[in-house]
């Protein structure tokens, strides 16, 4: 049996880089598919409601997990404890990491924008009945409609980066799989 290793290595990703990984881009893209389907696919009523309430809800639970996989990929790349990348040097490498910063980068503003919208409204974010988050700020027009703007365009953005992702996952072959699975070789 193959033995996983807790970090990451030169050639393959660690349990706790997977486990952020794949729950990080379980838990984002649930939330990206319900916030389109709710947005852009549903008439106001009472099931778009229900929809909104269960991103929100994704949302709050989301919010610590999320943090803590930009955070840890971030110290892994400072560190210097991340995988060698799979592209030769060059363009494509430079694309590599342009790519992977850029989708932290738009985790990272989804999850400030998205509790930003609904306080900024002078709300509280309601979670499922369960509990509320009460606003820590007075109710801001301009603030809201600004965060309202930059968490449509992340949504956005982080359709185009998790397909330009793939395309990456495509071109590396079994490799990029092989290292996410945990696998060496």
């Amino acid at each position: 049996m193959n033995h996983l290793p807790t970090l990451d290595q030169p050639d393959v990703y660690g349990r706790f880089s997977r486990l952020a990984h794949w729950g990080g881009a379980l838990l984002t893209l649930t939330m990206l598919v319900i916030g389109i389907v709710a947005e852009d696919v549903l008439p106001k009523g009472p099931e778009r409601k229900a929809l909104w309430a269960w991103h929100v809800a994704i949302g709050v639970f989301a919010f610590v997990p999320l943090a803590a996989r930009i955070g840890w990929r971030l110290m892994a790349m400072v560190s210097g404890r991340s995988p060698r990348p799979l592209s030769p040097a060059g363009w494509t490498r430079v694309a590599e990491k342009v790519g992977h910063g850029a989708l932290l980068a738009v985790l990272a503003l989804m999850i400030v924008t998205g509790p930003l919208m609904v306080w900024s409204d002078g709300s509280p974010i309601h979670v499922l009945g369960w509990f509320e988050l009460p606003s820590p700020m007075a109710e801001n027009k301009a603030l809201h409609y600004r965060t309202g703007l930059l968490h449509g365009l992340g949504s956005k953005l982080m359709i185009l980066l998790v397909l330009v992702h793939l395309v990456g996952v495509a071109r590396h072959g079994t490799a990029s799989l092989r290292r996410m699975a945990g696998r060496h070789g």
